[in-house]
């Protein structure tokens, strides 16, 4: 936390320094040397004041050859946690997307990202939309890096590689586990499961896109349940589904101890396509040892609709813990595209310690 306090610090000093050859020394210092370790780059990377930083900023840092990631496709969820309030200009985000240094595992990864974000279509082809030109060129390879992957976490002990789990879903077929990532194409009985859950109290906020190109209008009978999982048969979120009007979505609170869902909340998406935010917020146990939980579904900043539930300290703690997790129903022989990145917590921290002493009123 102070290593994050002191990189912000001295971001604000660069904007006010003068001389231009020191300020370029500081950028370069402050977004190169300063995040060549895994812990510190972290640190800054998961602080929520990180989308507050300048685009020059943001590129210096994607372009440095030591950035300490295991995979080109951290570059996607460092992109999403920058723009984590939907704020950013479209051309922005594009210049960001040239420091994306791909190769034939990480291409499809890379234009499945595009896809979910409405700025690919399924053919290949960019929308004819201003902000989006340079995107253009991303595609037909002209405006990417031809620096190769990096892939420095590997240099690191093995601490490291475990860390990423975090931040990291599986893929399960059943009871067998296919794939791993941030992008999947989910069938029936199938499902999305975080793959290390998180047991400590603290803020989460994960971005969920769920799209279905192949159509052009959501199928009624597709459900998506986006919520969490803490035991065997025990869960808690919402269930998304398309309603009677084109676009229009509704979520509705799911439990394992409820009979039904309940009322819908609503929010706009496209014809085959919906995104919103989903928001953990894990209280600190009580003096009963129950730990008080709220999601919340976020959607263009606002919260649309938040609900509580209760677990127990132990759960949290020694048991299952708490695992994000996506199923989806009613698809038959179709398939659900589902896209998720963190764009606030997603990552282990230290528990709060809470000191208790004798009652003195001396």
């Amino acid at each position: 936390r102070c290593f994050a306090n002191a990189f912000y610090h001295l971001q604000h000093f660069e904007v006010s320094a003068t001389e231009e050859f020191s300020r370029k020394m500081l950028v370069k210092t402050v977004t190169g040397n300063m995040l060549a370790s895994r812990e510190q780059f972290r640190a800054v990377t998961r602080d929520p004041r990180w989308s507050s930083l300048p685009v020059d900023f943001i590129e210096d840092t994607l372009n440095y050859d030591g950035m300490p990631i295991s995979s080109e496709t951290e570059v996607l969820s460092l992109i999403e946690r920058w723009n984590a309030n939907a704020d950013k200009k479209k051309e922005h985000i594009v210049r960001l997307l040239c420091c994306f240094r791909p190769d034939p595992q990480t291409m499809q990864t890379y234009k499945q990202w595009l896809v979910n974000m409405g700025w690919l279509t399924s053919d290949g082809q960019v929308p004819d939309v201003p902000e989006l030109m340079g995107l253009r060129k991303i595609i037909s390879g002209s405006g990417m890096s031809n620096r190769p992957p990096r892939r420095n976490v590997r240099q690191h002990d093995a601490l490291h590689d475990e860390e990423e789990n975090d931040v990291t879903f599986v893929h399960y077929k059943g009871s067998q586990a296919v794939n791993s990532g941030c992008s999947f194409s989910v069938g029936s009985q199938q499902r999305l499961v975080q793959a290390e859950p998180i047991r400590c109290s603290g803020i989460q906020r994960m971005r969920v896109v769920l799209s279905n190109p192949r159509s052009v209008l959501w199928d009624p009978e597709h459900e998506v349940f986006v919520g969490l999982s803490y035991g065997e048969g025990k869960y808690f979120g919402y269930l998304c589904s398309c309603t009677t009007f084109s676009g229009i979505f509704s979520v509705r609170a799911l439990a394992s101890a409820a009979p039904a869902p309940n009322a819908p909340a609503h929010l706009t998406g496209s014809g085959n396509k919906v995104e919103f935010d989903l928001a953990l917020e894990v209280q600190i146990q009580r003096a009963n040892m129950v730990v008080v939980c709220k999601l919340s579904v976020i959607f263009a900043n606002l919260t649309v609709t938040e609900e509580k539930f209760q677990i127990s300290y132990e759960t949290l703690q020694f048991g299952p813990g708490l695992s994000f997790q996506v199923v989806a129903t009613g698809l038959a022989d179709d398939e659900v595209d589902v896209q998720l990145a963190w764009v606030g917590g997603g990552g282990p921290s230290a528990e709060a310690d809470v000191t208790t002493g004798s009652a003195n009123f001396d």
